[in-house]
């Protein structure tokens, strides 16, 4: 049976190992996801509204409708990565596929009726919208002059051996979950490698020996490594707006994300040395799961019939986090002796507090009357300004200063009516929050829909496709050596609107 236990200690020495920028990335940003019309017209919604999903970039976008409506959208996503990693590199190519609800939501108009009110009518709104899907899968392939062997090495110099062998009918796991509760993440790699035989003592006649060396031979290592991820983010959103005239609508709103993010890696190495150890076999499965909020304000305004300017300003969302991490690591040495260290111990650390940055965001529209329209959005987040909130996360906070700046989002997006069909494309741009776009470069991305008029019904079709290419770090290796990644991500919505 899987074994819990709480980390009592601060997240020093696990932070270092669990979250990184990578992380904070994941946590700050979100994909164009919506109905199919918002997805097929690029996002391109701040200064349109009129859709459920225009809601989430822009709060006053409830204000513009005129009845009570409903929508719901389920969307098929696919996510094909190409890899190339190390020396000789072989390519590697995977694909994921996600079913999934994307967003559902309503809102109900309310005519004031009183000539001396401030608002001509009152709108109130509730949605839950799906901002990333973290499904997806990579596996690379390659030579690579670095072992495994030595990120046990490392973190074990200075540890006393004597708390890396087990005393008399004491247990792996007891021993492993001793040295979480008390010496911190860092010991417990040393043990995980001691008992594996991938380390020796200098002097292993001494309980106090702190010198380490590698039984690991030889510079040219062959590793396949595996990355599989689960999960994903989104927010609820209670929405109120109102209508001051025939041109100024204004908007708030009230968020609850969440976030459930797994993630299994196993990284298997091989060499042909005669001696010592030859084959070896990590294994890492983490669970991050986490709650915040966050508010919006927005505002559109018509400056004339047809030409419409929006306005919106995100907070950033305060968020509180969880991590979950077990492990196991087996060997073989040359002579085919074969040793396997499995816990099975779940470490639960203590929460975790992290702050997302804000954004601005500027659009306009302008409508032609009946027959189609043009929109454009732009907004803006200083990623560097996301920080780490609790203690403990000092390093992660100046990679951020040091490697993170600000990134514009573009949104284009058009549609034109025929009878009761509309036609719709968009294009987005999402810049990279990299200072050194190598690591992650921009995210381009285009759409195209159909929309179908039935009445008080509407079933609108979307599919959009993006390209991103990223270097991909080996989660908990320490190696110099990443992985060069193309995404292409590509998604079809479908989404049905009625009135209530």
């Amino acid at each position: 049976m899987m074994k819990y236990f709480l980390v009592p200690f601060m997240l020093l020495s696990f932070s270092i190992m669990a979250q990184d920028i990578t992380d904070a990335l994941r946590f700050s940003t979100q994909e164009i996801n919506g109905t199919a019309r918002y997805t097929a017209m690029g996002g391109a919604f701040g200064a349109l509204g009129g859709d459920i999903s225009a809601i989430n970039i822009n709060p006053a976008s409830s204000a513009v409708f005129l009845t009570n409506k409903f929508s719901g959208s389920v969307d098929f996503t696919s996510i094909n990565n190409d890899s190339f990693y190390g020396n000789n590199s072989i390519l590697s190519s995977t694909s994921e596929t996600d079913f999934d609800l994307n967003q559902i939501g309503a809102v109900f108009v309310f005519e004031t009726n009183n000539e001396n009110a401030v608002f001509d009518k009152l709108t109130l709104g509730f949605s839950y919208n799906r901002t990333n899907t973290f499904d997806d899968e990579l596996r690379f392939q390659g030579n690579n002059s670095e072992s495994i062997s030595d990120y046990f090495l490392n973190r074990a110099q200075g540890v006393p051996l004597d708390l890396l062998t087990p005393r008399s009918g004491e247990s792996v796991a007891e021993l492993y979950q001793f040295l979480g509760e008390d010496e911190g993440f860092g010991a417990q790699q040393a043990f995980l490698g001691y008992e594996a035989f991938l380390i020796n003592a200098e002097d292993p006649l001494d309980s106090q020996n702190t010198s380490y060396l590698s039984n690991v031979f030889g510079n040219n290592f062959s590793q396949n490594y595996f990355e599989q991820t689960r999960g994903s983010s989104g927010k609820y959103t209670l929405n109120g707006g109102g209508q001051i005239g025939d041109r100024i609508h204004l908007g708030v709103n009230f968020n609850l994300h969440f976030l459930d993010y797994r993630r299994l890696t196993r990284l298997d190495e091989f060499n042909s040395e005669l001696t010592g150890i030859n084959d070896i076999f990590f294994d890492n499965e983490l669970r991050t799961r986490g709650s915040g909020i966050s508010l919006q304000v927005g505002g559109i305004f018509k400056v004339t019939e047809g030409w419409r300017l929006g306005f919106t300003y995100d907070t950033p969302t305060w968020m509180n986090i969880s991590d979950e991490l077990s492990q196991r690591l087996e060997t073989v040495s040359a002579s085919q002796d074969v040793a396997i260290v499995d816990p099975n111990v779940i470490n639960i650390y203590p929460d975790y507090n992290f702050k997302t940055p804000g954004r601005v965001s500027l659009s306009t529209a302008y409508v032609f009357g009946v027959s189609g329209l043009l929109s454009f959005d732009y907004s803006y987040k200083d990623f560097s300004a996301m920080e780490f909130t609790s203690d403990g996360f000092d390093i992660q906070n100046q990679d951020i200063t040091n490697l993170i700046t600000g990134a514009a989002t573009y949104n284009f997006g058009g549609e034109y009516r025929i009878l009761n069909t509309s036609l719709r494309a968009g294009y987005f741009l999402q810049e990279s929050p990299y200072n050194n776009k190598a690591l992650l470069d921009d995210t381009v991305g285009y759409s195209f829909g159909l929309g179908f008029s039935l009445g008080n019904t509407t079933l609108d079709l979307s599919y959009q496709r993006m390209e991103q290419d990223r270097q991909n770090i080996l989660y908990q290796t320490d190696f110099s050596q990443e992985a060069q990644v193309q995404s292409v991500f590509n998604n079809y919505m479908l989404t049905l609107t009625f009135d209530l």
